[in-house]
Formats: C-alpha cells, sequence, structure tokens
C-alpha cells in the first residue's frame, strides 16, 4: 500500500459545473484526484439515502470557498484539461 500525502485542495467551477480537485503526493510521484460529483443517492435494502461530499470531514475547509477554474495554479489546469 502506497502512502498518498494531501497537498492542496480546490473546490472550482467551470462554466455552469463544480468540482473539486485534489493533489496527492505518493513515493510513486504525484498525482491530481478529481471529484466531479458532489452529491449523490444510493439504495441500502429498500431505502434511499443520500450523501455530500462537501459534508465529508476531509472538504469542510473547502465548502465556502469556490474558485473559477482560470484562477486554478497553471499545472493544475493543465492536468484537468486533459481528463475532459
Amino acid at each position: 500500500m502506497l502512502k498518498a500525502t494531501r497537498e492542496a485542495v480546490y473546490r472550482f467551477r467551470k462554466g455552469g459545473k463544480e468540482g473539486i480537485c485534489e493533489v496527492v503526493s505518493t513515493p510513486r510521484g504525484r498525482f491530481l484526484v478529481l471529484h466531479s460529483s458532489l452529491k449523490g443517492k444510493y439504495s441500502v435494502g429498500d431505502r434511499e439515502e443520500e450523501w455530500d461530499l462537501l459534508e465529508h470531514s476531509s472538504f469542510k475547509d473547502v465548502k465556502e470557498v469556490v474558485i473559477e477554474y482560470k484562477d486554478l495554479p497553471l499545472d493544475i489546469r493543465r492536468a484537468l484539461s486533459k481528463v475532459g
């Protein structure tokens, strides 16, 4: 198992879409983790549950701060542009 360390986390808006990206580093290099779904639903038996990524303790620090895509660091924008 590789240990990953979070270097940075950004909540960004591009057009009408929002996302969160995390920059993590491991002994094998730096990686970008993209979260494009911030809310969702899942079924447990016959009931439906909801989840909200911004309510998770790991993302509370970016809950209130949304930056525009163009304001992200250049290396982050380059990596995100390769994803789509």
